[in-house]
């Protein structure tokens, strides 16, 4: 074969000829193939597939894939790939003297003459080889291909190509990759998805649409998926690091269902055969709270520990606390925790002043190192930059109630460990002493317990000479037994609440306890207000919390007449602030008792607890006169003025303030009886319940002041006994005894007119023309003509409400000609230390309606009450429902 390479051109031509059987070979071979590939390819790019549906596309690429495999495989057992010896062989039959062939041979014996000869042999095969060419296949082709089809097809393919222009992509894409799963139900798979963000930033859940563009929701939420499907998707999460496969479960719907949480940016699929469903999600990371001092801690004249603070984060605010340090113990010092009050539920950001009591701490009367510390929903921390100060500490007078808290602190400053006992239990047993372990266990306590327990013992020394109280001494005597038994300072710990009682029992009497269980109350009611519990909750709390109030003031009062001081008259809870502090009758602290149940009931929780703060610190700010002081009153609750009762006010300003509350109270029976009429028009019975009077309270009419013993019922005439068959009054009589008092209203202004005394105020033409419109609602009753009667009632309801209105602005402008600007302005009510009456409270824009306001929301809401309760409209019923949820 050497000698073949020496011949020029012909190493191509052996080649072009090898490849030319490779070509003819390979058409015999696959030429079923080729067909086969290039009709579906045809059919793909024509768009047919693609016209068709989802099955028939599958179905056609089924086949496709079916018929591929076997033609391929037949064709690769067909073909028999071309070697260089069929080249070569191929080109010497072009020739007789077969000169590729031959120029391999070699003379057997090789001599002078014989190698002349052979040379001459070689150039003979030489140039017969030289003119050998490449065969031509035309006849072999024609043999094989008579349709010329490998012309055909790729002219074909090529038009359809054309003919696709830019759609040919699409629809070979279409052709090749259909949904198989349309074969086995895809297209019944229905799908749901949302996004629920993490509880604590209440955010609403996010619905995923097909299609939808991104998304973005908070870092932790839970992406829920549900499928109805022949069998179980899969849920695939996808981020930049990560990529998650969850599997459904089925849910006893017949459903499937997963979830996943999205930590980062993500892109979701659901997939079954192929993808379902895909949404992108954009996480928005959660930042960690932050906490600040506005002003740092500092004491108030009252012991409590004040101070502002500011925070703020991104989705709400779980808890906020004080983490006090002791300085002389340095920065890794256990620290204690003190839990503050937020401003209502998870607040995003706030600044507000707090003002608590830690003088009962352990730590009282040292410097501390204090930081905020405020935790979010997802647990994450902030703190704040340190502040130092020094614990406010409880000024004790008693000898006895400084010895005590000295005990007291001696123990809850301990953070010794006890000694280990050795093998107590056996030394009891066998000296037959069962409880000789237990009162032993103060030889094995730390330093200051045993101290402690020595000072009590010191302390109960000769009882007789030194304890006038004996719940005091009993007390003493039973914390030493809790010292003497404990085996931990945690068990030690324990009397702390005993001896901080005993403490406040001898500095401040009995009172004490009654102002624990009032701050308890206090605490337990705005809790609820703040959280938003349940009406019946609210109205519990606020219940235990009026008669905790009550509670302390008769303990105060108690404890006053026992010490000397002059005692209420009449029975009434009165008593005067130190000083020319603001005095206020029994009565009025009722009415502030009355009014915060009633904004409790119509939803006003920053009034409402504005009002309980104001309410705790005047009853704790509480003082008694000695001797025979002038006028009776509560100090730090709103009166007339300073130093002044019913008796001081001016002869005009008194008169016009009772008719106000005469008029108030004809008002409020007025509507009730509207309210009854109406009830009856529907076919129910309404009226006053028993034991109650329509209009006011037990035992009141309008116009009576609160405490007296006698008086008509409401809309009796004078010297008239009320009903007592149980039934009560009919609507028409009702209806005229208020026309009764509205007439003898009127009488009596115009008599006192008349008199030069000054009058009501009131329009006596006015007062005729409820009259009037109130006797004709009575005549209509009487005949049955419930909707006139509506009408005239409805009329005497405005003017009567147009007129207390009217009495109100009247009474507010005398009112503020005599006091000038101290009228109506709580920072110029301040008590004789120089705090504003009324407490602490920092909420000076949160307003507290006045009894008007309360009445008309009290009004309103019994309105709605009253409405839910018709069921004629269902619609007008779901929407009072709403309105309603809060109370």
């Amino acid at each position: 074969m050497a000698e073949l390479k020496r011949i020029p051109g012909l190493e191509p031509r052996i080649a072009r000829t090898k490849a030319a059987l490779w070509r003819l070979g390979a058409a015999r071979s696959f030429w079923p193939l080729a067909v086969f590939v290039s009709v579906f390819l045809i059919m793909a790019l024509t768009g047919l597939i693609d016209a068709a549906s989802e099955k028939v596309a599958s179905v056609a690429l089924i086949l496709f894939l079916a018929g591929l495999l076997p033609l391929a495989a037949l064709g690769a057992a067909r073909f028999r790939p071309p070697t260089r010896p069929d080249a070569i062989r191929l080109l010497d039959r072009q020739s007789e003297l077969r000169p590729l062939s031959t120029l391999s041979d070699r003379p057997s014996r090789p001599d002078a003459t014989g190698a002349a000869l052979w040379r001459a042999h070689e150039a003979e095969l030489t140039d017969a080889a030289r003119r050998l060419n490449v065969p031509d296949f035309a006849s072999r082709w024609k043999k094989t291909d008579p349709f010329y089809l490998r012309y055909l097809l790729p002219l074909l393919l090529a038009g359809a190509a054309l003919l696709a222009a830019s759609s040919a992509g699409e629809r070979l894409s279409r052709a090749f990759g259909p949904d198989i799963g349309s074969l086995f139900g895809a297209e019944t798979i229905r799908i749901e998805a949302w996004i629920t963000p993490p509880e604590h930033t209440g955010k609403p859940p996010v619905f995923l649409s097909a299609g939808q563009g991104p998304v973005r929701v908070p870092a932790g939420s839970q992406i829920t998926v549900r499928a109805q499907a022949p069998s179980a998707p899969k849920l695939v999460i996808e981020t930049a690091d990560a990529r998650q496969k969850i599997r459904f479960s089925k849910t006893p719907e017949d459903a499937f269902e997963a979830t996943g949480t999205i930590t980062a940016d993500s892109d979701i699929r659901v997939t079954w055969w192929s993808e379902r469903a895909s949404w992108p999600v954009q996480a928005s990371p959660d930042t960690p709270p932050e906490a600040e001092w506005v002003s740092t801690p500092e004491m108030t004249p009252t012991d409590r520990t004040e101070f502002e603070w500011k925070l703020s984060d991104d989705y709400g605010v779980e808890s906020l606390q004080l983490v006090l340090q002791r300085t002389d113990r340095g920065p890794d010092s256990p620290p204690d925790i003190v839990d503050l009050q937020l401003p209502g539920v998870a607040p995003r950001d706030s600044q507000e002043v707090t003002s608590i009591d830690l003088t009962r701490h352990r730590w009282a009367g040292l410097e501390l190192s204090a930081r905020l510390r405020v935790t979010d929903g997802a647990g994450q921390v902030g703190y704040s930059e340190p502040a130092v100060f020094v614990l406010p500490e409880k000024l004790l007078l008693q000898p006895l109630a400084r010895a005590i808290q000295d005990i007291r602190v001696t123990v809850l400053r301990e953070d010794g460990e006890y000694e280990a006992a050795e093998n107590p239990n056996a030394e009891a047993l066998e000296a037959g002493e069962l409880f000789a372990a237990a009162t032993q266990r103060i030889s094995r306590a730390p330093d200051g317990i045993q101290r402690a327990s020595r000072m009590i013992e010191a302390v109960t020394y000769k009882p007789e000479h030194y304890f006038e109280d004996v719940s005091v001494y009993l007390g003493l005597s039973h914390a030493g037994s809790m010292l003497q038994a404990a085996s931990s300072t945690d068990e030690a710990d324990e009397t702390d609440p005993l001896l901080w009682s005993l403490a406040m029992r001898v500095e401040y009497g009995s009172a004490a306890d009654a102002l624990r269980a009032l701050q308890a109350a206090k605490k337990a009611l705005e809790e609820a207000l703040r959280d938003g519990a349940s009406e019946a909750e609210i109205r519990r709390r606020l219940e235990a919390f009026q008669q905790a109030a009550k509670n302390y003031l008769a303990a105060r009062m108690a404890e006053a007449m026992a010490n000397g001081l002059e005692a209420p008259p009449n029975d009434t809870d009165s008593a005067q602030g130190g000083g020319e502090g603001s005095m206020m009758g029994g009565s009025d602290f009722a009415g502030m008792l009355d009014a915060l149940s009633d904004l409790t009931e119509t939803g006003a929780s920053d009034q409402a607890r504005q009002l309980l703060s104001d309410i705790t610190n005047m009853l704790e700010n509480l003082q008694f006169q000695q001797g025979n002081g002038s006028g009776d009153g509560l100090p730090g609750m709103p009166g007339q003025g300073e130093g002044e009762n019913d008796e001081d006010l001016p002869e005009g300003e008194r008169e016009l303030s009772d008719t106000l509350r005469e008029l108030s109270d004809l008002l409020r029976e007025q509507r009730e009886l509207n309210d009854d009429t109406m009830a009856e028009q529907r076919g129910e019975r309404r009226g006053p319940q028993q034991g109650e009077q329509p209009g006011g309270q037990q035992g009141q009419q309008p116009g009576q002041q609160p405490g007296d013993e006698e008086g008509r019922q409401p809309g009796q005439r004078p010297g008239e006994e009320g009903e007592q068959d149980g039934s009560g009054p009919s609507l028409a009589e009702r209806q005229r005894r208020l026309g009764d008092l509205v007439d003898e209203l009127a009488r009596r202004g115009a008599g006192s007119n008349e008199d030069g005394e000054g009058g009501s105020g009131m329009d006596e033409d006015t007062l005729k023309t409820i009259e009037r419109a109130q006797r004709r609602a009575a005549e209509a009753l009487e005949d049955g003509n419930g909707l006139r009667a509506q009408r005239n009632q409805q009329d005497a309801t405005d003017q009567l409400r147009d007129l207390a209105q009217d009495l109100a602005g009247e009474l507010d402008e005398l009112r503020r000609q005599r006091l000038g600007d101290q009228y109506g302005d709580p920072s110029n009510q301040v008590d004789p230390f120089g705090r504003p009456m009324g407490g602490v409270s920092d909420n000076q824009d949160v307003n507290i309606p006045d009894e008007a306001e309360r009445q008309r929301a009290k009004d309103i809401l019994e309105e709605l009450r009253r409405r839910y309760g018709d069921p004629a409209d269902e619609e007008e019923r779901n929407y009072l429902e709403r309105l309603l949820d809060r109370f």
